[in-house]
């Protein structure tokens, strides 16, 4: 067994110091703003200019696409420290990363809290431990953008729905359901459906498939009843979902929540509802045009990933409600096991993937890997020749890690490779060290020591090599092409092929705009549907550029070169480049292109855009 712990008291507070270093820490310094989180920012700092709070502006647009919980925390937030130094406006980075690394310590408190109502205040602190120094909140806390404000709203909803159905006293019981719509409604103000199929289903499938779970769970003699228990318990449980649940009022406080906004916001701008439904509805279908078909298994690594440094407790965490060592803790490992196997199962089916849709489904797989963490910290190795035999497999691993790690800073991040593996090899070593504390029996000084690491790894490369490898050169290299082509800050500056770079705006006060309104675009493919919708919106692209370069007024279009050969075929009209911007070595295809109807002292390369009538 382990030695000694100490005193619940300052154990207690270490766990709230790594969990306030690990979420927190990152937001004082490290990588500018990428393009999302300043997306997040403007429209805060809009908000803030305009002192119009119901419907956010991005780059001098309604930008109602999505819900405006973010910008209104970033933008309250901004009230509480000084505007910009360079730019005297209010919202800095660090005021944009603030709120999301506020929910990521909330979110990382709420699993302490489960946690413990679950499995006992052990499995909470080491939840709360897991969870602090796992990849997935370390990389997202400080980051601008809505995911983890929506993790931590889902899993504020999920704490108070367990509670409910935990408390046998009504009124308890009635202030969670209350505490679970409200939740549930303010996650939806911050990303719209998505925590319907991230949560809301997931605890609809528990709700009916509980007791039938257990059956399976309680060995082959009773998993015979399951499907009679199944079809048996959908009328009960759907009378217990409206008598015990309160499903209708609570639909009402759920509805409250987020639909007087979407309301105000249609009010104001009709074509909203448009909006939404391409937004959601067609994303879901795959009549997007950035879907792109990535696999149905897609988040399998990705969930590998966001669990390190702790993966290898995630098989048995999986296996957990089948086993017999967690007969004791079933009930709520299956509950944790649904939230987050249905709501990943879910994205998978949608034809639109990105890495930080499944944030959400990571707390309930955090919990369960605290489980499975309590009994492997406990106790000593049974066997320490195995251990060891086991640890050196992981120094070989962590040693070819390194190389493959080396040789891809090298070409990723040539500038910042060596500070990266300097401190990689560091921690590497430290989490060997820690390794053997383990295999002596110390458990729980390996169990922090390997958190410690990993933050304290994790913020070294985030403030060292963060503002070196962060993709700012692009944009920092676009502002010095416009000066150079004699573009005026207030220049008629648009993008013809591509969403804004938001970061020109944020860091460079550059008033850059859509060459097409959104609105168009969604019109377009409301109407279009698939390769029909695509093809109009390109029409109006050209149709659009061939308008502004005949225009008397000065323009500039920024597109990629591939698009610009495209257009010189169909662009009927004199009109120069007159900047490049590299963009890809081994792709100059994508380079970006400034092209204007006014000819510049200086050209990128030397000659006008060529058209059909040139050709003639």
């Amino acid at each position: 067994m382990l030695h000694k712990q100490s005193s619940p008291w300052m154990a207690g507070a270490a766990v709230a110091v790594l969990a306030v270093a690990a979420t927190i820490g990152g937001v004082f310094g490290g990588p500018p703003l990428g393009d999302h989180e300043a997306i997040v920012a403007e429209c805060a700092r809009n908000m803030r200019i305009s002192g119009d709070w119901v419907v956010p502006w991005f780059l001098d647009i309604p930008f109602m696409r999505k819900p405006p919980l973010p910008y209104w925390l970033v933008a309250a937030t901004s009230y509480v420290f000084p505007n910009d130094a360079t730019t005297g406006m209010p919202v800095t980075g660090m005021v944009a990363r603030l709120p999301s690394a506020l929910a990521g310590l909330g979110t990382v408190l709420l699993l302490w809290r489960l946690g413990s109502a679950m499995f006992g205040w052990r499995v909470g602190r080491i939840a709360a431990v897991l969870s602090a120094s796992s990849v997935m909140f370390l990389l997202f806390s400080p980051n601008a953008t809505v995911e983890m404000i929506l993790t931590f709203c889902c899993t504020w909803a999920a704490l108070h729905f367990w509670m409910a159905v935990t408390k046998r006293r009504t009124a308890p019981r009635l202030l969670h359901l209350l505490l679970f719509y409200i939740a549930l409604g303010a996650a939806m103000l911050a990303k719209g459906p998505a925590p319907m199929a991230l949560l809301a289903v997931p605890l609809a499938v528990w709700w009916y498939t509980e007791k039938p779970l257990r059956l399976v769970a309680g060995g082959r003699a009773r998993a015979r009843y399951a499907p009679m228990a199944f079809v048996r318990g959908l009328k009960t449980q759907t009378i217990r979902a409206f008598t015990r649940m309160w499903v209708i009022p609570g639909l009402a406080v759920f509805a409250l929540c987020f639909v007087p906004w979407m309301m105000a916001v249609a009010s104001r701008h009709p074509h909203a509802w448009d909006l939404w439904n391409w937004q959601y509805v067609q994303r879901a279908e795959g009549n997007y045009l950035d879907t792109r078909d990535r696999g149905v298994l897609y988040y399998v690594p990705l969930v590998i990933g966001f669990a390190a440094p702790w993966l290898f407790l995630l098989p048995e965490a999986l296996a957990g409600p089948w086993l017999k060592r967690y007969v004791r803790a079933r009930r709520a490992l299956l509950f944790c096991g649904t939230w987050a196997v249905v709501g990943i199962a879910i994205m998978s089916l949608e034809p639109f993937r990105k890495p930080y849709y499944i944030l959400p489904s990571m707390p309930p797989l955090m919990l369960m890997m605290a489980v499975a963490a309590e009994r492997f910290y406990t106790h000593c190795p049974a066997n320490a020749r195995r251990a060891w035999i086991l640890w050196g497999a992981a120094a070989v691993a962590l040693a070819a890690a390194l190389l493959v790690g080396n040789w891809q800073a090298k070409l990723q991040a040539p500038d910042a490779a060596t500070p990266i593996m300097l401190i990689a090899l560091a921690a590497t070593i430290a989490l060997l060290l820690a390794g053997i504390a383990y295999i002596r029996g110390r458990g729980w000084l390996a169990l922090g020591a390997t958190a410690a690491i990993t933050i304290a790894a994790f913020q070294s490369i985030w403030y060292v090599c963060g503002p070196v490898v962060a993709d700012m050169n692009r944009v920092t290299a676009l502002e010095q092409a416009l000066k150079t082509a004699g573009a005026p800050p207030n220049a008629n500056l648009l993008w013809a092929d591509m969403r804004p770079d938001s970061r020109l705006a944020f860091y460079y006060g550059r008033r850059n705009g859509y060459m097409i309104q959104p609105a168009q675009v969604v019109t377009a493919m409301v109407d279009g549907k698939g390769k029909r919708g695509e093809n109009r919106v390109a029409e109006l692209a050209l149709d659009r550029a061939s308008e502004l370069l005949s225009a008397p007024e000065p323009v500039y279009l920024i597109l990629e070169r591939g698009h610009y050969e495209l257009m010189r075929m169909f662009v009927d009209i004199r009109a120069f480049v007159v900047a490049t911007v590299p963009i890809s070595k081994d792709r100059p295809s994508k380079d970006w292109l400034i092209i204007s109807n006014v000819k510049s002292s200086i050209t990128a390369e030397g000659r006008p855009l060529k058209t059909n009538r040139d050709t003639q």
